[in-house]
């Protein structure tokens, strides 16, 4: 488990969680609409099937010469900074979402469930300060959330908190993966 969740529940942070939780739905749902949109150009401008995952090879080799190896692989780092506190930009949930959907798109083996924790946790850690809340426990919050809404699966993740986080967290937790889950969109 990971440190407690660093929040008091109150009305005031019911209300800034939900504020976060539509930002952590629509995330994911853009993560689900990227991904496919990716797919699905892929698939229209390279007709023969074994070129696809060299070009987006390619791709994210370019990616990675522009932005950094940050985001490559599981981005485990990314994680640890928000939970530990460390405020993030938009920029880098944005870089994660983008080169993950480019790997999976292209037609490249791989998950989506530690790229979705990944940017939750960076999305809750660039949020906290204009919400008022502190980063490690809305990077928290997010690392949950945003999965809840990409998978549409808000029970699972509200448990995931309790178990990752503590049962201080489990109110929070699902007012923010609920709100989530509404707001993807259902993708």
């Amino acid at each position: 488990t990971f440190a407690p969740l660093p929040l008091d529940v109150s009305w005031v942070n019911a209300g800034r969680v939900a504020i976060a939780g539509v930002a952590f739905g629509l995330a994911g749902a853009a993560f689900a609409s990227f991904t496919h949109l990716v797919s699905r150009f892929a698939t229209a401008r390279i007709g023969w099937a074994p070129l696809r995952p060299a070009v987006g090879g390619a791709a994210v080799v370019g990616l990675a010469l522009l932005f950094g190896r940050d985001y490559l692989g599981l981005s485990l780092p990314i994680i640890d900074a928000g939970l530990s506190g460390e405020p993030l930009g938009i920029d880098v949930v944005a870089l994660k979402i983008l080169f993950t959907a480019v790997t999976l798109g292209f037609g490249f083996p791989g998950g989506e469930v530690t790229p979705l924790l990944v940017a939750g946790a960076a999305l809750g850690a660039a949020l906290a300060a204009p919400l008022g809340l502190p980063v490690a426990g809305l990077a928290a919050i997010g690392f949950v959330a945003m999965f809840a809404g990409a998978a549409n699966v808000p029970l699972t993740c509200t448990i995931m908190a309790a178990e990752l986080f503590g049962s201080g967290s489990v109110v929070l937790a699902a007012i923010a993966c609920t709100v989530a889950y509404v707001s993807s969109g259902h993708r």
